[in-house]
């Protein structure tokens, strides 16, 4: 099976270069974002993409844990606002959908370019709002931590291992199906 070749090398690595990127290739990164897919092309997502001095404030939001994203030279903050997206029945509010399409985007984008773009759910989000102003209607999903691989110094023990270690994934039939949901009582 063949499939795009950013999509097989993608992969969440920690260890990062602090050395700056361009503007024109932060601007891509950028741009893979902002042509992504969304309910009627309501593109409810907004990034706010940090660099320089300006990663200070930012990377006082981070915990310990994630204290390998202090080195890295870019870090975007995707924020979505539900009420600028499809809501429909059955709780189907898109805005988060859209928004993961949206980061996907970058993520690859900046993978094509040899770049890690590795998303965390690990920081304040009242925090970040409070250091870049982001209004208290939309709501800080993710950061996207950007850079060259670099050095594991920053990492603990288990997060040089998840480096260096096989990809782990789910079997893929495990959540993949074919034209039904599987029977629970068939194993």
């Amino acid at each position: 099976m063949t499939l795009m070749k950013e999509i097989e090398d993608r992969r969440a690595y920690r260890g990062l270069a602090p050395d700056p990127l361009p503007e024109d290739q932060v601007q891509r990164l950028l741009s893979a974002a902002h042509l992504a897919p969304s309910c009627f092309n309501k593109q409810s997502w907004r990034f706010v993409a940090v660099t320089g001095d300006a990663l200070a404030g930012l990377r006082e939001t981070l915990p310990e844990g994630n204290k390998w994203a202090t080195r890295a030279p870019l870090i975007v903050v995707a924020v979505q606002k539900p009420s600028l997206d499809c809501r429909l029945d059955e709780g189907r509010d898109y805005a988060p959908f859209d928004l993961g399409l949206a980061v996907m985007s970058l993520v690859l984008q900046a993978t094509h370019e040899g770049l890690v773009a590795h998303p965390i759910a690990g920081y304040s989000p009242g925090k970040v709002r409070k250091v870049l102003g982001i209004p208290e209607d939309y709501v800080v999903q993710t950061l996207v931590i950007v850079g060259q691989r670099g050095p594991d110094d920053l990492l603990t023990d288990w997060q040089k291992e998840r480096e260096t270690g096989p990809r782990q994934r789910e079997p893929l039939e495990k959540v993949a199906f074919r034209n039904r949901w599987p029977d629970p009582t068939s194993g």
